[in-house]
């Protein structure tokens, strides 16, 4: 009997620390979203690219910015999103249900990665659209808070790094931040649209007959529970799973 009992709590041990490396070995990117595809789009686009991307949830960092009127350094609340994206291979469709087509500018060879983010706050009178912004200072205190070289939005843009299988693990992987500033400390709903994880598009008509080309987009929504988190660094949690989408980009001119 003794001996059944220390093998039963060895064993809970060996669970317990599995799963403790498991918890740090990720790193905080708790949500991830799947390379995914439907037959048609594959088809339609030859070369089409579909990110694997893993996020950690939506944070708050005040850090010391320069007020350009009074000259003074003072707290400044910003919110940021690090993700972690990886080129996963695609299938190949056995059947072209519609030839490759391009009515915009030619996409460059090899793809590059040139990712984008948009906020826009869900709960005010007047949904407001916030764009990443690259700001040095704040990356250099989100980089030391999360123990992470974190590259911006500029410099992360490069070529799409070779597709890589999941056995990989993250191997090849980018490493990257957004940073929203501006942002009302009241506000607790979000969402956050992710281009440049896909270079997946399409065209629809537009309501006039114009030509509008959309974009293969990342959407994931973002609340907060107000007064459960420490007001200095409080967290977002995900609000359902992550969605890709196609997002109207600029209309196309038609000659």
């Amino acid at each position: 009997m003794r001996f059944q009992l220390i093998f039963a709590f060895a064993t809970l041990v060996a669970l317990g620390t599995t799963t403790n490396l498991h918890a740090q070995g990720d790193e905080g990117f708790s949500r991830k979203v799947r390379s995914e595809t439907q037959g048609n789009e594959r088809s339609r686009q030859s070369s089409l690219i579909v990110m694997e991307v893993d996020m950690k949830p939506l944070r708050l960092i005040w850090v010391d910015t320069l007020n350009p009127q009074s000259g003074q350094l003072e707290p400044q609340m910003y919110i940021y999103l690090c993700y972690r994206a990886i080129n996963r291979p695609m299938a190949t469709p056995s059947i072209r249900e519609a030839e490759p087509q391009n009515l915009a500018d030619p996409e460059p060879s090899p793809p590059y990665f040139i990712p984008e983010f948009t906020l826009v706050t869900e709960d005010t009178p007047d949904k407001r659209a916030v764009t990443d912004q690259v700001l040095p200072h704040v990356q250099e205190a989100i980089n030391q808070k999360e123990r992470r070289k974190f590259k911006n939005s500029i410099t992360i843009v490069g070529p799409v790094p070779p597709a890589t299988d999941e056995q990989a693990n993250d191997q090849n992987a980018l490493y990257g931040v957004a940073i929203f500033p501006g942002i009302d400390p009241a506000v607790d709903r979000f969402t956050v649209y992710m281009s440049g994880f896909s270079n997946g598009y399409r065209t629809v008509q537009g309501p006039n007959g114009e030509t509008i080309l959309e974009r293969k987009t990342i959407k994931q929504e973002f609340w907060r529970p107000g007064d459960q988190f420490d007001p200095e660094s409080p967290e977002f949690r995900f609000q359902g799973d992550p969605q890709w989408i196609y997002r109207p980009d600029a209309p196309l001119i038609e000659e």
